[in-house]
């Protein structure tokens, strides 16, 4: 039976991340069949429950970004359009910067994704 051959197995974690908190709680539960429980709350909720992933146990684990998680701009000195040739900035270097570094959702997602076996991503390409 199905259900001997999983007790004999690992129990694998998918760690996914859906665009928005409401998708994540949608697709948790319609993937979950509504036996999802959720810790948190908001912007940090994880929506968790057992079910199978290609073919073997699994615990998933779904959680959500707000927007977009980084920001990427010109190097300070380029960002003065008045000082600055549009031509330079082909060369121009850039920084990345957490796009919203008081909500704390870099660390947050990393803590959840330790121990991960599997990562789903539900964005879109933006």
């Amino acid at each position: 039976s199905t259900q001997s051959t999983w007790d004999s197995q690992k129990m694998r974690t998918v760690f996914m991340v859906a665009e928005k908190p409401s998708l994540a709680k949608s697709l948790a539960e319609l993937l979950s069949d509504g036996s999802c429980h959720t810790r948190g709350g908001g912007v940090s909720a994880v929506h968790e429950y057992e079910g199978a992933f290609l073919g073997e146990r699994a615990v998933f684990r779904m959680a959500a970004v707000a927007g977009h998680m980084l920001s990427l701009d010109f190097q300070a000195r380029f960002n003065n359009w008045d000082s600055t040739k549009p031509e330079e900035l082909f060369d121009a270097g850039t920084e990345k910067s957490e796009a919203n570094p008081k909500m704390h959702l870099s660390s947050a997602l990393r803590q959840e994704a330790k121990g991960a076996d599997y990562l789903v991503l539900w964005l879109d390409n933006d």
